[in-house]
């Protein structure tokens, strides 16, 4: 199951990012349509096999390793038939 987590934290986001990145989360989707890379928010990331209460979970799990608040979280499951979206540039 495809999962998009869309997230606020209180700090540390670098820290808190490449701990996701570390879980196999990514800050791009690969595109279908115009967008060969569709890159995501800042504060929003992709993976391509968890599902959404499991992202959910772990971000929760990494701001608490950090001593960071976790604000606000958002997953859901990645529909690749229906999106909208602007491809942005690489980060």
């Amino acid at each position: 199951m495809e999962t998009i987590i869309t997230y606020d934290i209180s700090d540390k986001h670098t820290e808190f990012k490449n701990e996701m990145k570390l879980l196999g989360y990514q800050d791009k989707v690969h595109g279908v349509k115009n967008c060969e890379w569709i890159y995501l928010p800042n504060t929003t990331l992709y993976h391509p096999s968890k599902k959404p209460s499991t992202a959910r979970d772990e971000a929760r799990k990494i701001c608490e390793n950090l001593k960071i608040e976790f604000e606000r979280c958002f997953a859901t499951t990645w529909n690749r038939d229906y999106w909208g979206a602007i491809c942005g540039s690489k980060f």
